[in-house]
């Protein structure tokens, strides 16, 4: 185990509005009626993420989304709007850790990571994707020579979600897990797996976070709900599925949202502090 927290965010609806829906208005596409064609298509078995990036190709052969590039998704993504505090919030944190001599002293860090159903080059282009480790969302294969997206690469289900928990708690990077998914399965003995699941805090917004943050919460991890809309308040909160929250996705000094991550992250430091002046004593003289 490494003196390390880790802070996993969905995205869309968690740090900013719909990545998607906002990629459709840069090109005038009626937003409606994209998920309307979508849930006809859910309604007909097939998987939601699927759905959305095969409607995705099919505008861009269509003509709406002619000239969609790899390059054009992340410089949407740049103006994508980031929900308040963010992304100031990450040095906030980083400098809020380092003034704590105990957790200064073991050498303590935050490692940020997105999970989403959302398309991945488009995150990647968003104002905090520096702040992130990795990145983990939809995949599109893309034309070598036009840089246009040909194929649906990877897609994630909120069921899948969980494996890139997994991947984070075995030290599995995204490089690796995206040439070798297997490798997520292998046996890591408890001990050997660098970010134990109860150091972890995952941040989400809807039923697509649910898995998450019900393995989470089953193994002492922290799940924090966000929610913009009442309705989707109440989906988080029936069932204690979170530990704390929902919350206004406001993440500025002083909001209820920004308490309960500083509390959280304190609770994991301060823990694994004593775990790590446990072991020292436990630790034969030389």
């Amino acid at each position: 185990m490494e003196p390390v927290v880790a802070i996993i965010y969905d995205c869309d609806g968690t740090l900013c509005r719909d990545t998607t829906n906002f990629l459709l208005h840069e090109y005038a596409i009626d937003v409606d009626l994209f998920w309307r064609d979508v849930g006809k298509r859910v309604e007909q078995g097939w998987d939601p993420p699927l759905a959305y990036l095969t409607r995705i190709l099919e505008l861009v052969t269509e003509g709406p989304l002619r000239g969609l590039t790899k390059q054009r998704l992340r410089e949407i993504g740049v103006k994508v709007p980031l929900f308040p505090g963010l992304p100031e919030m990450f040095k906030e944190l980083n400098r809020l850790v380092a003034r704590q001599p105990n957790l200064r002293d073991i050498g303590l860090r935050l490692e940020h990571y997105i999970v989403s159903c959302g398309i991945a080059e488009l995150i990647r282009g968003l104002q905090i994707a520096r702040n992130m480790k990795e990145i983990f969302g939809c995949e599109f294969d893309f034309d070598p020579e036009t840089g246009i997206p040909i194929a649906i690469k990877a897609s994630v289900s909120f069921t899948e979600k969980t494996k890139f928990i997994w991947a984070i708690n075995k030290n599995i990077s995204g490089n690796r897990l995206r040439r070798n998914p297997y490798a997520v399965n292998n046996v890591v003995a408890k001990e050997k797996r660098r970010i134990p699941p109860h150091n972890m805090i995952y941040i989400g917004d809807g039923p697509s976070d649910i898995p998450c943050f019900s393995m989470l919460t089953e193994y002492n991890g922290d799940g924090i709900g966000v929610a913009e809309k009442p309705a989707k308040g109440y989906e988080l909160a029936k069932g204690k599925r979170t530990t704390t929250g929902p919350y206004s996705p406001d993440y500025r000094r002083g909001s209820d949202m920004r308490r309960a991550l500083e509390a959280a992250i304190f609770d994991k430091a301060f823990g694994i502090y004593m775990d790590l002046q446990r072991g020292e004593r436990r630790s034969p003289s030389p």
